[in-house]
């Protein structure tokens, strides 16, 4: 036999590093550990078998132990925990559920024990029964919970991804569902104003959401769960879910004396090698170079862990990979409703030192003539000075994934705002426009760093008085529907010929819908001598403000 491969834990990292292992070198006696009873299995998934949505149990079960020892010769010890590793003997000690102390020697050790759920500190939360989401086991329990319990309701603490995703499976339940997060907003990689979408979807559906609200005791009373939050709110339930994120689980990893980052991960090389010679680690357990930024974080993501598991089983097995980084591309959605981001947010690449801006866009996924466009929302990140995009949000229902998969490519790629002008997209009237979203929001950077008159509608807001001179090119249909307060409207067709309405002696404040007629305004205007300024991405994106910020600048009705 050739070397012996340890791997420590299945899912995404481990079974795709064992997998990659044999495929490198046949003779290597490969093993796997793993503390629960499924060795590789779709975790992103389970939200949607509690939901009904995917009907097959089985078809989130990806290997087995019989499977990958038929295909792979991979030796699977399924609900087998390794408790100790001892680098010098080169030996891991492990225990079964039999309570059986077993050892495994190892010549390469892989650590894939990924993350754990993140338990808050809640006065009485060990002494009442709740669920989290992170493995088949916590998904059987919470489907049998509601077959055999009948709950009504559900109350679902921390409102990222598995708390979204989660919360819309309790409701295709027909469970009276409400999501409690102790920040000010959901969804809280995103800004406000893109994950909006969801809240607004959320909140149709009948979802109740409690923001900035944060439990800090929970009791069982008549057979419900109360739970009181820091205001002194109380909130009852029927099925009590903790999704309020997860955090590397280190504890193996430090009896084995492996480097920890300042993010509280395993600190790894480009070839996911730790600080101990001859173990590498992967997944979730360890800490990511940030593509653009070169700093260490955590991004607990399927992708990244199947990609450095893949380097991992590669070169424990004598070959030869490297594994550049990540950008944390990733989307959630509720229903209909779908948000996505790549890159970093405007406040991080502020805090790394860019000088960085942003500009808004909301452009249909095709042509607005053919039936049934969706609008798409993005919010994109960019360098001031060299046009280098930092990162990219997007929100909308069809096409949002696309479009942020492309601006991750092209920030993977070295391209700037210059470029995502240029490049090329497929376009049929089904499927796209001869200016996609994508190539639009660079043109609107692109004429922001040239000096375009854009201002945000952040900006706007801070000095919005009924004294400013405010116009909207819409037209006078749209304009009567709703409309900024206090705005004038001319439309932009009309603009030449009305030029006079304005006072040429006072900042002009321009928004159409979206952003492209407000441009053409600003131009016009500007040659004219106006100090006129566009708000970046209309009126939709003044509006989404105005709600994050609790403003009533919007009117309805007509006049």
């Amino acid at each position: 036999m050739g070397k012996k491969i340890l791997v420590i834990g299945g899912v995404a990292a481990g079974a795709t590093a064992a997998a990659k292992a044999r495929r490198t070198d046949e003779t290597a006696e490969i093993t796997i550990l793993e503390k629960n009873g499924y060795v590789s299995f779709a975790n992103c998934g389970i939200p949607y078998y509690i939901g009904n949505v995917i009907k097959s149990r089985n078809s989130l079960l990806l290997q087995n132990a019989k499977s990958l020892k038929k295909r792979y010769n991979i030796d699977v010890y399924t609900n087998t925990e390794a408790i100790r590793i001892d680098p010098d003997k080169k030996i891991v000690f492990a225990k079964n559920n039999r309570d059986e102390n077993l050892t495994f020697n190892y010549d390469k050790l892989i650590l894939c024990n990924g993350a754990k759920t993140i338990i808050p500190q809640i006065e009485g939360i060990s002494e009442i029964d709740y669920f989290t989401v992170r493995s088949i086991e916590d998904m059987d329990k919470i489907k049998d919970f509601i077959e055999d319990h009948k709950p009504e309701s559900a109350c679902v603490i921390g409102a990222g991804y598995i708390g979204i995703e989660t919360s819309e499976a309790l409701m295709h339940c027909g469970l009276k569902v409400t999501v409690v997060e102790a920040l000010p907003h959901i969804l809280p990689t995103f800004s406000p104003e893109v994950s909006l979408k969801i809240y607004e979807k959320m909140s149709s559906c009948g979802i109740t959401l409690k923001t900035e609200t944060k439990i800090v005791k929970a009791y069982k009373q008549d057979n419900k769960i109360i739970l009181l939050s820091e205001k002194g709110e109380s909130f009852t339930t029927d099925l009590l879910i903790i999704a309020t994120g997860v955090k590397p689980d280190v504890e193996l990893a430090k009896t084995a004396g492996l480097e920890i980052g300042l993010a509280g991960g395993v600190m790894v090389n480009s070839r996911m090698e730790t600080s101990v010679a001859d173990i590498y680690a992967a997944g979730d357990l360890v800490e990511k170079k940030d593509i653009i930024t070169g700093n260490y974080i955590l991004a607990p993501l399927a992708g990244p862990a199947n990609r450095e598991g893949r380097v991992a089983g590669c070169n424990a097995a004598g070959g030869n990979l490297e594994y550049k980084g990540t950008l944390r591309t990733a989307i959630v959605s509720f229903e209909n409703a779908c948000c996505a981001q790549t890159g970093l947010s405007h406040k991080e690449a502020i805090k790394y030192g860019f000088d960085a801006s942003f500009t808004y866009t909301e452009d249909p996924n095709h042509v607005e003539y053919y039936p049934d466009p969706k609008y798409i929302f993005i919010k994109l990140i960019f360098d001031r000075k060299t046009g280098k995009i930092l990162g990219a949000e997007a929100s909308g229902e069809n096409g949002v994934e696309r479009r942020i998969d492309v601006i991750s490519t092209a920030i993977f790629a070295g391209l700037t705002v210059y470029d995502l002008g240029e490049i090329d997209f497929c376009y049929s009237p089904p499927y796209g426009a001869a200016k996609d979203p994508v190539n639009i929001s660079g043109l609107v950077a692109t004429n922001f760093i040239n000096g375009s008159s854009l201002i945000t509608p952040q900006q706007f807001l801070e000095i919005y008085s009924s004294e400013l001179q405010i116009l909207d090119v819409r037209t006078r249909i749209e304009f009567k529907s709703y409309r900024v307060k206090n705005a004038r409207n001319i439309y932009v067709n009309d603009l030449r010929e009305s030029i006079a309405e304005l006072d040429k002696n006072r900042p002009v404040y321009i928004y159409c819908a979206v952003g492209y007629r407000g441009y053409v305004a600003t131009k016009l205007l500007r040659s004219y001598g106006f100090d006129a300024y566009n708000i970046s991405g209309g009126i939709e994106a003044i509006k989404r403000t105005a709600k994050i910020k609790s403003m009533e600048v919007i009117d309805a009705g007509n006049s």
